[in-house]
C-alpha cells in the first residue's frame, strides 16, 4: 500500500475520532462513525488480503456510555498512529475494538429508547376493538 493511501486512511480515521470528540455527539453521528469504521476495517482487510476467522467477542459493558465513546475515540486515534507507522494488521484490530465500543453504545441506546416507549405506551388503550 502506498504512502498516499496510508495518509488517506489515517486522515479518515482521525476525522472519525474528531466527530466523537464533540460534546455529546448525537446518535446519528455515532451511527455514522460506526458505519465508517466498519467500512475502513473492510477496506483495509481487502487491500491487505488480511482475512481472519470470525471470532465471537463479548461487547464491552455499557453502564457508562460516555466512557464507551471516549474509549472509541482513543482507539481511533491509536489506529491512526498505527496506520502512520504502517502497522496495518494492528490498526485493524484496534479499529475492531473501537467498532465494538460503538456497537455497545448503540445497542444500549436502542434498549433505552425501547424501554422508554414501553413505559409511555398505554397497556390497554381505550376504544381499541378486541377479539373475543
Amino acid at each position: 500500500m502506498g504512502k498516499a493511501d496510508l495518509e488517506r486512511y489515517r486522515g479518515e480515521v482521525l476525522l472519525l475520532a474528531e466527530k466523537l470528540a464533540l460534546p455529546s455527539p448525537s446518535e446519528d453521528v455515532v451511527w455514522g462513525v460506526y458505519a465508517e469504521t466498519e467500512k475502513l476495517i473492510a477496506m483495509l482487510r481487502f487491500r491487505l488480503d488480511h482475512e481472519t476467522p470470525g471470532v465471537f467477542t463479548k461487547l464491552p459493558e455499557a453502564s457508562d456510555m460516555a466512557h464507551l465513546l471516549e474509549d472509541a475515540r482513543e482507539l481511533l486515534t491509536k489506529a491512526s498512529e498505527e496506520i502512520a507507522r504502517d502497522r496495518l494488521p494492528a490498526s485493524i484490530a484496534t479499529l475492531r475494538k473501537a467498532r465494538n465500543d460503538l456497537r455497545s453504545y448503540l445497542t444500549e441506546k436502542s434498549k433505552s429508547a425501547t424501554k422508554g416507549r414501553k413505559t409511555l405506551a398505554p397497556s390497554s388503550p381505550e376504544g381499541v376493538a378486541t377479539r373475543k
